[in-house]
């Protein structure tokens, strides 16, 4: 991948990253939209939508609640994006990147984490001076360390290891690809799972398994079909909540 090219896509995964810092969480950095994203950028839209779908599925429990640090989905989403274009692989050479990028790029994060109490501390003392200029530049140099935790690792990895990646995935047998296409298969059920084990409400599960036997046993409803019916009824149990307590 050449210079530009990888300049560019390494900036838009730290502006994905900081639009959660700075404008508040707007999902704009879920796999659905980031895979799109490169997939625009690289000229190949069709395999970003196919790419940023199955990795929603995988990533889909991956949430930064509280001080807790997640996989790291931005990363992950770019490079798994990047590789199944410019290996021709799709999906299955994604997931060969994507799933081991999530937790190698964390370290990365944590380590901005690390560093970022520094500025924080130097905030306070600016504040008991009353220095709204100081404060100002201690926020921006903490989420500067931020966004070059995104930056730094995904331009090492697309200018200098793109063809790598893309020698290795090549080289790969098709036995093995075959087999880590199979567990892509199992890993949305481990992501949903993730997913209900921190947010999984025992009244809820009735609902998620009439969900998961339409998907099973009605397939000509999809998924689309499914969602339709889960709106509806959220819209029809708020309504008569909103009834019984007025």
């Amino acid at each position: 991948m050449n210079l530009s090219t990888a300049l560019l896509i390494s900036i838009v995964t730290g502006l994905l990253y900081m639009q959660r810092r700075m404008l508040g969480e707007m999902q704009l950095e879920r796999p659905i939209v980031v895979g799109p994203l490169i997939g625009l950028i690289l000229g190949d839209l069709n395999t970003g939508l196919m790419v940023g779908a199955s990795l929603e599925l995988i990533f889909i429990g991956a949430a930064p609640i509280g001080g807790a640090v997640p996989q790291n989905i931005v990363v992950a989403s770019v490079l798994g994006t990047v590789t199944a274009i410019l290996t021709g692989k799709g999906v299955a050479a994604a997931l060969v990147v994507a799933v081991p990028a999530a937790v190698v790029a964390t370290t990365f994060e944590l380590f901005a984490k690390v560093i970022c109490p520094v500025f924080v501390h130097r905030a306070d003392k600016y504040a008991e001076e009353g220095d709204s200029k100081g404060i100002s530049m201690m926020l921006t140099l903490g989420n500067l360390v931020h966004f070059l935790s995104y930056v730094i690792p995904t331009f090492i990895a697309l200018y200098f290891g793109a063809g790598a990646i893309a020698g290795l995935t090549t080289a790969i047998p098709k036995t093995i690809m075959s087999g880590i296409q199979a567990v892509g298969n199992m890993l949305p059920a481990l992501g949903f799972g993730l997913l209900l084990n921190s947010l999984g409400a025992k009244k809820l599960m009735p609902y998620f398994f009439i969900g998961f036997a339409i998907v099973a046993y009605v397939p000509a409803f999809g998924i689309t079909g499914v969602a339709v019916i889960a709106v509806a009824l959220a819209i029809l149990l708020a309504t008569r909540k909103t009834s019984s307590n007025s």
